[in-house]
C-alpha cells in the first residue's frame, strides 16, 4: 500500500507538471496569433549595437564572423571585453569597431556577462539612447526593430527581445534540439513579453534591446550567472514594460552534447538562485515554465503507459503535441532525416541536461562556439 501511495505521488507531480505546461503552451497560441509588433514609419538613429565577449580562442570565429556581420550592416559596433582579452589587439584594427576594456580590478565581486556589462553601463550608457546587445555568436536578420523602437519609445516601452533562430554548429543534435528556443520565443515568451508586456519567464541576452534610462536605473550589478533573467526580474519589480520584436536573430547552435548540457545547465542554475528575487508572479510563471518540465518530462516518460491506459493522455496532448513538432521541424531543419529515430530523446536529454548540468557547471561558463 506504501509504495502505491508513492507511484501515486509521483504520478500526480507529472501530471501536474505537464498539464502546466500545456496551459502555458495554449496562451502562447494565443499570442501567436493576437499579438503582432507595431512599427514607425520612420528608423530609430539613437541606437548602439554591442558585442559582449570573452575574446579568446574559444569564440575567435564566431566573433569575428559577427563583428564583420555588424559592421558591414550597420557600419560601427561597440565590443566589451576583459583587460587583456587575447583577441583586443586584432578588434582595436578592425574598421568601424570601437573596443571598451573591462578593467582588471573593476567589481570583483561580479561575474561573467554581467559584470562586462555592469561597467558598460556606468562607463558609457547614455539615458536617452537606445542599446542593442547581443552575443558573439549573433547575427541579426533583419531591422524591424529599428522602426519599432521609435513607436514603443513614444508608449513609454523600455526594453525588448528577439526571436532566436539557430544555425548549426558541428553537432546535428545539438542544433535540432536548438528549435526548441525558436518555439518557445514565438509562442510562450511571446505571451508574456509581448502581448502581456512583462517579461515574466526572463529575457535572453541574444537581441537585449534597452533604453539607456532603465539600464542606469536598474544596471547589471548583481553577481548571477544569468545576467539576463535578473534584469527581467528587476522590470517586472518596478513594473516597466517590453515588447517583442519581430527580429529575428541567428544563434549559433552547440558543438556538442556537453556543451549543450554545460549551456542549459547554467541557465537553469542561474534560475534556481535567481528566482529567490523574482515578484510572486513570476516566481509561479517561471516553476511552471522551467522547473516543472524538467522535472514532470523525466516523470512522464516512466509513466506514460500508465497515463495512457487510465485515459489522462488528453491532458498531456498539447504539451506533446508541441515536443514532437517543434523536434520534427529541428530535423527537417538539419536535412538529417535519420534523426527522426531519436525524436523521443530529445525531450529527455532537454529535461535530464538541466538537471545534470546543475549539478556539474560551477562558475560562468563559456562554450566553445568556433
Amino acid at each position: 500500500m506504501q509504495e502505491n501511495e508513492v507511484v501515486n505521488s509521483i504520478l500526480g507531480l507529472a501530471l501536474i507538471s505537464i498539464i502546466a505546461y500545456s496551459a502555458l503552451i495554449t496562451l502562447g497560441l494565443t499570442s501567436y496569433f493576437a499579438y503582432k509588433p507595431r512599427r514607425d514609419s520612420k528608423r530609430a538613429k539613437n541606437v548602439e549595437l554591442v558585442v559582449v565577449s570573452k575574446a579568446d580562442h574559444k569564440v575567435r570565429n564566431s566573433l569575428m564572423e559577427t563583428v564583420s556581420y555588424h559592421v558591414k550592416k550597420y557600419g560601427k559596433v561597440t565590443v566589451v571585453v576583459d583587460e587583456g582579452a587575447p583577441l583586443t589587439s586584432i578588434l582595436a584594427k578592425m574598421r568601424g569597431v570601437r573596443v571598451i576594456e573591462v578593467p582588471f580590478n573593476y567589481r570583483r565581486d561580479l561575474i561573467g556577462k554581467g559584470r562586462a556589462l555592469q561597467y558598460f553601463v556606468e562607463c558609457c550608457v547614455e539615458e536617452d539612447k537606445w542599446y542593442v546587445f547581443i552575443d558573439d555568436d549573433n547575427l541579426i536578420l533583419d531591422d524591424s526593430f529599428l522602426y519599432e523602437i521609435p513607436f514603443y519609445d513614444s508608449q513609454g516601452y523600455v526594453a525588448a527581445n528577439g526571436v532566436l533562430v539557430p544555425r548549426p554548429g558541428r553537432s546535428n543534435i545539438a542544433y535540432v534540439m536548438d528549435w526548441i528556443r525558436f518555439m518557445d520565443d514565438v509562442l510562450i515568451y511571446r505571451f508574456f513579453t509581448g502581448l502581456l508586456g512583462k517579461p515574466l519567464l526572463g529575457l535572453h541576452g541574444d537581441l537585449l534591446i534597452a533604453k539607456g534610462v532603465v539600464l542606469k536605473r536598474i544596471g547589471f550589478n548583481k553577481r548571477t550567472l544569468t545576467e539576463d533573467f535578473e534584469f527581467a526580474s528587476e522590470l517586472v519589480k518596478h513594473g516597466y514594460k517590453t515588447w517583442q520584436s519581430s527580429t529575428k536573430v541567428s544563434i549559433k547552435s552547440p558543438n556538442s552534447i556537453k556543451d549543450l548540457i554545460m549551456q542549459r545547465g547554467r541557465w537553469f542554475k542561474g534560475l534556481v538562485y535567481g528566482i529567490k528575487r523574482c515578484p510572486l508572479g513570476m516566481k509561479i510563471v517561471v516553476i511552471l515554465r522551467s522547473f516543472t518540465f524538467s522535472v514532470g518530462f523525466l516523470l512522464l516518460m516512466i509513466f506514460l503507459p500508465l497515463i495512457s491506459y487510465v485515459g489522462l493522455i488528453w491532458f498531456i496532448l498539447p504539451s506533446g503535441i508541441y515536443y514532437m513538432s517543434t523536434y520534427t521541424y529541428g530535423v527537417y531543419k538539419s536535412k538529417k532525416p535519420y534523426l527522426i529515430i531519436l525524436l523521443p530523446f530529445f525531450g529527455f536529454i532537454e529535461a535530464a541536461s538541466r538537471l545534470c548540468g546543475f549539478i556539474t557547471v560551477n562558475g560562468y561558463i563559456v562554450i566553445d562556439k568556433n
